[in-house]
């Protein structure tokens, strides 16, 4: 359970890293998120480009419905939005039911364990950069 939250809070900071604040308000563009996303899913995977254009409009759905919610919480006075834990769960294993359904074992295998290396980072501080 652990490691989901931790995978969790890193694909949402993954999201708001995109962030850019301007007049106080929290902003970014969906399609510079997702394929942020998809470059790493195809740089550990190896993805075809047809598999990278399905990741691609997999996490474009997933900004789209982030955004969403950040631009209702700034109607509802500002702020970032709560995100349930068990909500945040759901979708982590919905994303990656959908990867196992693009890549194939070998490749998901591979984004699996860049995603560990990416959480054991995070976790002695070094964040996603390396």
């Amino acid at each position: 359970m652990k490691k989901m939250i931790l995978s969790l809070m890193m694909a949402f900071i993954s999201l708001s890293s995109f962030a850019q604040f301007g007049g106080g308000q929290f902003s970014f563009k969906p399609e510079d998120m997702a394929t942020r996303r998809a470059d790493q899913v195809k740089e550990a995977a190896k993805t075809t480009d047809e598999q990278y254009k399905k990741v691609y409009d997999l996490f474009l759905k997933q900004a789209k419905d982030f955004d969403a919610k950040m631009k209702e919480a700034q109607n509802n006075g500002g702020g970032f939005p709560q995100f349930n834990p068990e909500d945040m769960k759901k979708q982590q294993e919905e994303t990656e039911k959908a990867l196992k359904e693009i890549l194939n074992e070998e490749q998901f295998k591979a984004y699996q364990a860049a995603m560990e290396e990416m959480r054991k980072r995070f976790q002695q501080g070094g964040g996603f950069g390396g």
